[in-house]
């Protein structure tokens, strides 16, 4: 399997792991969402969407302007849409990108300094970056009282790949 091909598994995990820590969010009893917690756990979300917002406007060189990376936390709709969106467009730059694609350097700017990175490695970072912030927010929500769900990359990829895993 080429490398563009395995980020582009990686990164259907992903969203499938967001859309699980959304739902784990949402979970959260109304009572307990005035807790800080779960102020805590929105915000982690959000600098997780911040983050695939920024480097994607870097790596596909839109020009677009970077936001902040730790947010207001948004209400939990406008949260959601927000992942659908960036998700989108995510699986659509991931689609277009080649193997060549990912041995090249690309520049970011952040307060006022000018970073250099290679492409491969700032996607590999995003995706170990969601699994360490996803594990605060499920850690977040199960002192909530909310009920948790496994992410596990395991857990995804065998219902997946029937082919290539099953009882001995």
């Amino acid at each position: 399997m080429a490398s563009t091909e395995n980020h582009r598994l990686w990164y259907a995990h992903e969203c499938d792991a967001n859309a699980k820590m959304l739902a784990m969010i949402r979970g959260v009893p109304e009572g307990a969402r005035a807790d800080g917690r779960y102020g805590r756990a929105l915000a982690l979300a959000a600098h997780l969407a911040a983050c695939r917002e920024n480097f994607l406007a870097s790596l596909s060189g839109s020009g677009e302007r970077f936001g902040p990376w730790w947010p207001e936390p948004p209400d939990l709709d406008e949260l959601e849409r927000r992942f659908a969106k960036i998700q989108d467009r995510w699986t659509a730059y991931l689609d277009s990108l080649t193997d060549a694609a990912l041995d090249a350097s690309f520049e970011f700017e952040d307060n006022g300094y000018r970073f250099a990175g290679h492409v491969e490695d700032q996607i590999m970072q995003l995706a170990f970056h969601a699994f360490y912030h996803r594990g605060q927010v499920v850690q977040l929500v199960d002192q909530l009282g909310g009920e948790t769900v496994d992410t596990d990359y395991i857990d995804w990829i065998i219902p997946q790949r029937p082919d290539r895993w099953h009882a001995v």
